[in-house]
């Protein structure tokens, strides 16, 4: 478990220059108000557009494979405010890192989120088995990460970054100041318990492509795809309540929707569990399509001759 993040003289090298850069930009962009901060970051996003030429076209053919109804042009426009919703991800860290949060404990961020639903949360606490907290990897899941501490004290399961200055600045942010989140690494499964075990509440983000040993495939959006059963073998072995939140990104403002703990689960079946959840996380996408990360290589595609990402076969 990680309760701080650890400097180091390497992270000043010329190679690491870009990234310091940028971090001095967002501080800079920070300082604007609130809504123009928004305007930067969907221009950002555009930008990214137009540059990202492969991310681009993975998430369109990810797009493609989830809204096969959709024609193409409302596609495009799914697509265009995506980048636009990543662009401002980025922007979200200057509140983050730097937000009033910090001085203030009456004015400052909780402003801009709304929770519904915050008693299926508090039920799942009260039985003191601890709460497997799922939200999946939407483009606004640090702000909603952030947004929890609001609600309660968060331990984050994450995955090291593999840029060692970018693994360290997400942990900074994540235990800086008066979050001091203890945060878990992916692959330590008895931290994970142990937390549960103790009553802790666990975020947990078990949506993304999983190609080690031991991944099922089932379907998500009617497409295979690669998937860990982690979320049901925790529950089982701790006895934890499952509670999947979703983040709505409306404008400046959050909001923020707890579901009531998952009953009979786990059901004794890794498949059937998995597909339950995905058909959850489907249910929120399609209402919210542009804000899931659709850059992400959910159906692990590859490239064809003409370069256009497609399902291998």
């Amino acid at each position: 478990m990680k309760d701080q993040a650890e400097f180091k003289w390497s992270f000043v090298l010329p190679q690491y220059w870009p990234i310091w850069f940028g971090v001095g930009l967002l501080w800079l962009v920070g300082k604007l108000p609130h809504e123009t901060k928004y305007k930067v970051g969907a221009w950002f996003g555009r930008v990214i557009f137009h540059i990202a030429k492969n991310r681009r076209k993975l998430a369109l053919a990810n797009i493609t494979l989830a809204f096969p109804q959709l024609d193409p042009q409302a596609r495009l426009s799914v697509l265009k405010q995506h980048f636009e919703s990543l662009g401002i991800s980025f922007i979200e860290l200057t509140f983050i890192w730097w937000g009033r949060y910090h001085s203030d404990s009456v004015d400052n961020e909780s402003k801009y989120v709304t929770f519904h639903g915050i008693e299926n949360l508090r039920q799942a606490e009260a039985q003191g088995k601890g709460v497997l907290v799922i939200f999946p990897h939407f483009t606004h899941i640090d702000s909603t990460n952030f947004f929890f501490s609001f609600a309660s004290p968060l331990m984050p399961v994450y995955r090291p970054n593999d840029n060692p200055v970018l693994d360290y600045l997400i942990l900074k942010a994540r235990t800086l100041g008066k979050r001091k989140q203890v945060n878990i690494p992916f692959n330590e499964t008895r931290s994970i318990v142990k937390a549960l075990k103790q009553g802790n509440d666990v975020g947990f983000l078990p949506d993304q492509r999983y190609r080690s040993r031991g991944h099922i495939k089932v379907p998500f959006f009617d497409h295979m795809a690669k998937s860990h059963s982690s979320t049901s073998k925790i529950a089982k072995m701790t006895g934890c309540a499952v509670v999947l939140m979703f983040t709505r990104r409306i404008g400046c403002h959050y909001e923020i929707q707890f579901l009531p703990a998952l009953d009979n689960f786990p059901s004794g079946d890794d498949y059937a569990d998995t597909l339950r959840l995905h058909q959850l996380y489907e249910a929120e996408i399609r209402q919210n399509p542009s804000q899931y990360l659709w850059v992400h290589n959910r159906w692990d595609l590859r490239p064809d001759a003409s370069g256009q990402f497609v399902e291998k076969r």
